[in-house]
């Protein structure tokens, strides 16, 4: 009885920080999805926030120190892989003037020749009819050892 009560005052002092830690993640998470917009630096905070969070916790034992490890981890993982995207997207510059002739009016280019069919798509004709086989016979059926012992 006493440890049940024990467990119910630990959940209660728990549950809070684990709702918490939750949104903390959740709100990294999101700030790093909308990182190819810009926000670069703000998803770098919200990660060491919610790393530092999931640090108290694992501290507190609230959550186990592996468990802590794994989400910061996954969090520093995503933010990485984003912003290194981000970086290697090309930045679009205007127009360099090139000295080329313009190109040809859409009418004067010739049209796409048409893909080639590798297959047919016509359903193959339906072979005539045959004549009527009769339905094979079924074996005899056989005692099984079963049968033979009881009987």
């Amino acid at each position: 009885m006493k440890a049940h009560r024990v467990g119910e005052r630990r959940y209660a002092r728990n549950r809070p920080v684990r709702t918490a830690l939750r949104t903390f993640v959740k709100k990294a998470r999101t700030s790093i999805a909308a990182v190819p917009g810009g926000a670069a630096e703000e998803a770098a905070t919200l990660v060491a926030q919610a790393a530092k969070e999931l640090d108290e916790a694992a501290s507190k034992g609230i959550i186990h120190k592996n468990q802590a490890a794994r989400r910061k981890s996954r969090l520093m993982h995503q933010l990485a892989v984003v912003t290194k995207a981000a970086a290697e997207a090309p930045v679009e510059a205007a127009p360099r003037p090139t000295r080329r002739r313009a190109a040809p009016p859409a009418a004067e280019k010739k049209p796409a020749a048409a893909p080639r069919a590798t297959r047919s798509r016509a359903k193959p004709a339906e072979p005539k009819a045959k004549k009527a086989e009769p339905a094979p016979e079924k074996p005899a059926t056989t005692r099984t050892r079963r049968t033979r012992q009881s009987s």
